[in-house]
């Protein structure tokens, strides 16, 4: 966001609310912005510090327009599991030993489509379409990672690049669900880890499903910081739900 930019940004931003009834607004902005958008009624909630440069954080800011949105309602439960993904987070990972994983290309489209549809009913992004897959891998937007057990697809993740900052998204993790509890997401990250250092991404984050033990758990065993928690943020599953920042320097 250019300085220069915030103030019309911001008004345009307020008028998609009035115009689209939005209940909140989440700004990823420089950190040098941070005290300008407190003025207008924004507050932190997460940050990824030096993800812009040197002494230049990336900073969420949240505004919201309904009591109701911001309302922490499963509070206690949130704060519990990221105690837990902690506190596991201090023990060795287990890792599965039998799988390889490989970069997902145009040809992996359809079996890519079908897991994540056995694995998600609904999701903020157009992951269920093939044209939105097919030009985030030709335009190299993001690189797709897989498992495959006996030939089957049985696991996947995103790793979503931001070129102008050299920072990537480790994202859209999807497991069939006899298939977790095996280490397997470890495996798909350790190598999106690799493969974005050779890239030459520096900084590497993640959002995470503030209620989701596994996820948590698996940034927090790799070495990922919590950064904070984006409050009632995500609709994914249908439903609105409260999601955990992850941070960590490649």
């Amino acid at each position: 966001l250019h300085p220069e930019d915030a103030r019309l940004i911001r008004s345009e931003m307020e008028h998609l609310v009035c115009e689209q009834a939005y209940d909140k607004i989440v700004a990823k902005i420089p950190s040098a912005l941070e005290f300008d958008f407190q003025e207008c009624g924004y507050a932190r909630e997460a940050v990824i510090p030096e993800y812009f440069g040197q002494g230049e954080h990336a900073i969420y800011m949240a505004k919201y327009f309904s009591a109701e949105r911001e309302k922490r309602v499963d509070q206690e439960k949130v704060q519990e599991v990221l105690a837990l993904a902690l506190e596991r987070g201090q023990q060795s990972e287990s890792r599965a030993s039998d799988v390889a994983v490989n970069v997902c290309g145009l040809g992996d489209i359809p079996e890519m489509i079908a897991l994540y549809k056995a694995v998600f009913e609904t999701y903020p992004f157009p992951i269920f379409d093939a044209n939105f897959l097919a030009e985030t891998i030709q335009k190299r937007y993001a690189q797709y990672f897989c498992i495959r057990r006996q030939g089957r697809m049985v696991a996947l993740a995103a790793s979503e690049m931001d070129w102008s900052n050299q920072g990537v998204e480790m994202t859209d993790f999807a497991t069939l669900p006899e298939c977790r509890g095996q280490g397997i997401a470890g495996c798909l990250l350790g190598e999106m880890e690799k493969a974005m250092r050779q890239e030459g991404m520096h900084t590497a984050f993640s959002i995470a499903r503030a209620l989701s033990l596994a996820m948590n758990t698996l940034f927090s065993r790799r070495g990922y910081t919590y950064g904070g928690t984006l409050v009632n943020n995500t609709n994914i599953a249908r439903e609105i739900e409260s999601m955990h920042v992850w941070y960590k320097s490649l």
